[in-house]
């Protein structure tokens, strides 16, 4: 499969090839994903102050052991840097998120979010290096957290999820929700491509106790 060819060309959960494999260090390991498109439709809360959940996402949650890997948003916030939705918004959405995982029994351990863009409106008008597909997000949980990045996981939809993900030496997974991936803004070759978030948890599952074996 050539780098330039569309994403959503690729095979169902094949790996992509010639890659230098991960580390094989089973600790200090973190599973990042992004919101929109991938646990949900929109970070946005509904009109009855309700999360829209996608399908089986919060049961996907609860699938990750949290002994094994710490979770992280990771998540930029065009919607914010262009005007199309209030920052104090997106805080009130992020508190009736982990709200919901606190009554669900998931802990997140943090929230990362990049409101900026170099092409957004007023103070959110800038580039940032924690804006993906900069792997910022990335580094700054590594040094927060102590974390192997390379025994890290990122799940996403969009090309920049994924390449964000690649700068940052994580195992990639595209899902074929939200954009599925067919954004074309950059040439990406994820890890795996899965259906949606609940078989890209399976997927690392399977290749964690793949190296177990």
């Amino acid at each position: 499969m050539g780098a330039d060819e569309p994403v959503g060309n690729l095979p169902p959960t094949s790996p992509s090839r010639d890659r230098t494999p991960m580390a094989k260090i089973p600790d200090k390991q973190g599973l990042f994903f992004e919101l929109d498109g991938v646990i949900v439709q929109k970070a946005q809360l509904q009109p009855d102050g309700t999360i829209p959940f996608l399908d089986r996402a919060i049961e996907a949650l609860g699938r990750i052991d949290p002994r094994q890997f710490r979770l992280f948003v990771a998540t930029s916030r065009q919607d914010i840097a262009f005007g199309q939705q209030k920052e104090r918004e997106f805080t009130r959405f992020c508190e009736a998120f982990i709200a919901r995982m606190q009554q669900e029994n998931i802990p997140i351990t943090k929230i990362y979010s990049c409101p900026y863009h170099p092409k957004g409106k007023g103070r959110f008008k800038k580039e940032s290096v924690f804006r993906k597909p900069g792997p910022g997000i990335f580094k700054m949980a590594q040094q927060e957290f102590d974390l192997n990045l390379q025994r890290c996981w990122m799940i996403g939809h969009t090309t920049a999820d994924i390449l964000a993900g690649q700068r940052a030496e994580l195992g990639t997974i595209l899902v074929r929700t939200g954009v599925g991936g067919q954004d074309g803004e950059y040439p990406v070759e994820p890890h795996f491509v899965e259906d949606d978030f609940w078989t890209a948890i399976a997927r690392v599952n399977q290749f964690e106790y793949s190296l177990r074996c």
